[in-house]
């Protein structure tokens, strides 16, 4: 039979260890989720740019149309904008998905740190 504070040893040692395994959990799902929340950004950047190109040539069609009614190259701008402003509207949204809170915290190691916690409650 083993010392008792060669047990308690045996305890903190392998607290410690849990700890630091628990904690390299952590931080890789931050490094995931910090690279998820890098590409969403890049998404909704790159939506908000393509909306505003999409509004000026909405402008430019429309004061081209209101100067030359019946010409085709206005509606090709007018169809232009319209294509471009759905593309972009679709990469805003796609980047404002990924930007929720719920995507961006680590469940995982919240779940398996507050379990643990809640089965050393007495």
């Amino acid at each position: 039979m083993r010392p008792t504070i060669e047990l308690l040893l045996d305890l903190v040692r392998q607290g410690q260890q849990l700890a630091n395994v628990e904690l390299s959990l952590v931080r890789a799902e931050l490094s995931e989720r910090g690279s998820l929340v890098a590409s969403r950004l890049a998404f909704l950047v790159v939506g908000l740019v393509l909306l505003l190109v999409g509004l000026g040539l909405i402008f430019v069609a429309a004061g081209l149309a209101l100067t030359r009614l019946g010409v085709p190259l206005d509606v090709s701008f007018l169809i232009l904008a319209v294509v471009v402003l759905a593309a972009g509207l679709l990469l805003v949204r796609a980047g404002v998905k990924g930007l929720k809170p719920s995507r961006v915290v680590p469940a995982k190691s919240i779940s398996q740190i507050s379990s643990l916690l809640g089965g050393l409650e007495p």
